[in-house]
């Protein structure tokens, strides 16, 4: 089974150009994505799943697949440690 992500309550966020603005309201924190980021996170508020983020990253994304998955799952984990997103039980 996929390990699972949801994007925590009182996220804000705003795409500017390329890149990904997120505001953090419990901490005020404002985080600045880049394009790679930002297709990470718009993939995860489709689909929880870390298998169907990987999927739908591959799906836009030409390269290594290893290497790829590597900062996909690189990604989730800065996300999730800094307050952006949490895993589902």
């Amino acid at each position: 089974m996929s390990a699972r992500y949801t994007v925590r309550d009182g996220i804000l966020d705003r795409a500017i150009g390329d890149e990904l603005l997120i505001h953090r309201f419990d901490t005020d924190e404002v985080f600045v994505m880049n394009g790679d980021a930002k297709l990470i996170f718009e993939a995860l508020k489709q689909s929880t799943s870390v298998d169907d983020v990987l999927a739908l990253v591959r799906s836009r994304v030409f390269g290594d697949a290893l290497e790829l998955d590597q900062a996909v799952i690189t990604t989730l984990d800065r996300l999730a440690a800094e307050g952006i997103i949490i895993a589902e039980d």
